[in-house]
């Protein structure tokens, strides 16, 4: 090696590290040491995302090996399933799963894979900024701007109370790793260190994070097209698009990625998208500023730069135009253009096409401006099932943010004056943590100091005490209970040994086909009495209808049991048909009540936890009858923010009114029809709850108004008028 290359190499490790290091800081400053013991793990058990990844590493850890690596069956029995499929950072996973002999029985990584995620973002940033500026103190102090950009705030432990903590999507290191191989691609001129590293980032996506490998292929593309206009390159386009695509498809095999169990895509392309003022919009993380709007499942598309960085491109922008003012003004503006064009095309076109792209994707066919639709595209079903493997397009606007934050940092590294540029770093530096200190600060609250396990839903001493005497779980249907429902189980699951269960909340959904099968086979179990004596049988309210005289049914935290045994100190399961054998069928409304499962149309229920479910415009519950002819309908209710009148109909028919404002308890009689056969939905009585000052959803993640909450629904059998004449 030449000794100009070893000083290269030495200013680039250098640069690293300096941006290593502010990232090692800060993630202390803001998590601090507790996150970093390994023993620790009930800050990973509060819910959604979080708790999948930990989840899928438990049981992952748990099970034998098997090939391809990654897979196991305990959340998917008896198909396998792999881990890629709960996030648990496969590459961690399977390393610790190598070391589980000599680990400790509670272990988990997340926060070393947190810490590493600083680390390199740090280390990564600072190199790519020292490709136009060698100061080592910018590059430091620059390097803080990506370090802790929003995206990675929210994304990596992110707030509690979010949906979006989704930690692996936290390694934009990979990101500015694609970058850094495009912005310093004369050092790859060698073919094979340029397919190497491409090969290299390829398999990281595969075994840390899925989703970004479509944002690195995309930087590859640019870059690609880049070194095609430059030196017409068509060997190295092949050779680094197939050691791409070659290392992909190896290490996704090697993981068990391929698999048939579940859907490729899912629903929700064009509402997990990015929305037009993305860059400026703070949401929940700023000191200064209140969230400009958005709709609610836009949190995927994220992307604040932050008080300190807007005013930076704001500079830049300024100096930009002063610049293009003075040639203007010299008569040279047209004759600049021309020869820097010139000078930068090979660089500059791909570069707006891989931006355009990227934009086009993350802003998706539903372009929103705050909560109102600005543009609406339509297409036809085969795009849009294509696109659903990307549904969460929102994401790809993060490779925008830092193009943009390069682009700023860029501008100010050309002015003149060193000292000049220190300072306006510092200024910005200076506003943007100001800007981001309530946020951060909030996570400070949250993780440095104990967090407790979330277990509202799994509060019966059954899931301590009888649990364990079960070898498998069963949901019948498979998609019979929802995400948090799931998590809480399975958390109890996994504090005994091989108990392996039918389904689990998978960054895929399962297929139709496949959930119809398997729920087919468990109805001829049920038919045919064959129940598995070691199996626990969690169902819904029909299946528990049609079998409830085939099994031992009970209430355990408002899910629906079945054994084949009976069970000792367990509430028994009271059927949900109104009639002389079900004179009373109370509905809880609160999230983890039996009664949502009635519910149908326009409620949101997950937010309020215990408390209830909203009304919306117009919001219905399916009330079924065995013999009962008429019924008394009791509903307890807390009124809402919006004045008005809320109408109760059952089957069309006003049976009383309800004032939005006023919290009470109202009872009223209804006719009802009787319905022998559940599927038959012109025999399910529909009761009504009808806002008309409240605004109806129109659009998914639209956030509706609020009528009233209603806490609990009672259905009391009333013996039919003419039997009381007889």
């Amino acid at each position: 090696m030449s000794k100009k290359k070893e000083s290269v190499d030495t200013k680039r490790r250098v640069y690293f590290l300096i941006g290593a290091a502010v990232g090692f800081v800060l993630f202390l400053i803001i998590y601090g040491f507790r996150v970093l013991d390994f023993t620790y793990d009930s800050w990973l058990l509060t819910g959604k995302d979080l708790q999948q990844h930990y989840l899928g590493w438990k049981f992952f850890r748990q099970a034998p090996w098997s090939f391809p690596l990654g897979m196991h069956d305990y959340f998917t029995t008896p198909n396998s399933i792999s881990v890629l499929y709960t996030d648990s950072i496969p590459l961690f996973a399977i390393l610790f799963k190598a070391l589980s002999p000599i680990l400790p029985e509670t272990f988990q990584y997340f926060g070393l894979f947190g810490l590493l995620c600083y680390v390199l973002n740090g280390g990564l940033a600072s190199v790519l900024i020292s490709r136009f500026n060698k100061s080592r103190l910018f590059c430091g102090v620059s390097s803080v701007f990506f370090i802790l950009s929003t995206p990675v705030l929210q994304r990596l432990f992110g707030v509690l109370s979010e949906n979006s903590r989704h930690t692996s999507l936290a390694a934009h290191f990979l990101i500015l790793g694609a970058m850094g191989i495009w912005l310093f691609k004369d050092e790859f001129a060698d073919r094979k260190k340029d397919a190497a590293a491409w090969a290299i980032l390829a398999a990281l996506c595969v075994l840390i994070q899925m989703y970004i490998i479509f944002m690195v292929g995309g930087i590859l593309c640019g870059y690609l097209l880049n070194e095609l206009i430059e030196k017409k390159d068509w060997k190295r386009l092949v050779i680094d698009f197939a050691s791409f695509a070659g290392s992909f498809a190896f290490f996704f095999f090697i993981i068990g990625g391929f698999t048939s169990l579940l859907a490729s895509g899912g629903s929700g392309y064009g509402f997990f998208s990015a929305n037009l003022n993305t860059f400026v919009n703070p949401w929940r993380y700023s000191t200064f500023f209140g969230s400009m709007g958005m709709t609610e499942l836009q949190y995927e598309g994220f992307a604040y730069l932050g008080l300190g960085m807007i005013v930076l491109c704001a500079i830049a922008l300024s100096i930009i135009m002063f610049r293009v003012v003075k040639m203007v003004r010299a008569g040279g503006l047209k004759e600049t253009v021309k020869s820097q064009g010139k000078k930068y095309f090979a660089f500059l076109l791909p570069l707006a096409i891989v931006v355009f792209v990227f934009s086009v994707l993350a802003f998706s066919n539903l372009v929103y401006l705050g909560d109102k639709i600005f543009i609406e595209v339509h297409w036809p079903t085969a795009v849009d099932n294509l696109l659903a493997i990307i549904r969460s397009s929102g994401r790809f606007i993060w490779c925008v943010m830092y193009i943009i934050m390069l682009l700023g940092l860029f501008v100010i590294s050309r002015l003149p004056n060193n000292r000049i540029q220190l300072s306006i770093v510092f200024l910005c530096l200076a506003l943007q943590l100001a800007d981001l200190y309530r946020p951060i600060s909030r996570l400070q609250d949250q993780y440095q100091k104990e967090v407790k396990e979330d277990k509202a839903l799994v509060t019966n001493d059954f899931w301590k005490d009888e649990l364990g005497d079960f070898d498998k779980i069963v949901y019948f249907p498979e998609n019979g209970y929802d995400v948090a429902q799931m998590l809480q189980i399975a958390s109890q699951v996994s504090k005994f040994d091989d108990i392996k269960m039918s389904n689990f909340y998978l960054s895929r959904y399962m297929t139709k086909k496949a959930m119809k099968e398997r729920d087919k086979v468990t109805d001829k179990i049920f038919k045919e009495n064959r129940l598995d004596g070691n199996t626990l049988y969690i169902l819904d309210y029909a299946n528990a209808h049609k079998y409830k005289d085939k099994c031992h049914i009970y209430m355990v935290d408002n899910k629906i049991i079945a054994v084949k045994d009976p069970l000792e100190g367990l509430e028994e399961y009271k059927d949900f048909f109104v009639g002389t054998n079900a004179p009373v069928v109370e509905m809880d409304m609160s999230f983890a009540g039996i009664g949502k499962s009635f519910l149908h149309r326009g409620w949101h229920s997950i937010e309020y936890g215990d408390r209830g479910a909203w009304t919306t415009g117009e919001s219905v519950i399916r009330v079924y009858s065995e013999n009962a002819k008429r019924a008394k309908v009791t509903i307890e209710y807390m009124g809402g923010k919006i004045p008005g009148i809320t109408k109760v109909k059952m089957n069309g028919r006003l049976i009383g009114e309800i004032n939005n404002r006023k919290s009470d308890t109202v009872t009223f009689e209804t006719k009802l029809k009787l319905c022998k056969n559940i599927k038959n939905t012109k025999k399910i009585n529909w009761l009504f709850f009808t806002s008309e000052d409240v605004k109806k959803a129109v659009k998914a993640g639209e956030k509706d108004g609020e009528g009233i909450m209603v806490k609990k629904v009672t259905i009391t059998y009333l013996p039919d008028e003419e039997e009381n004449k007889k």
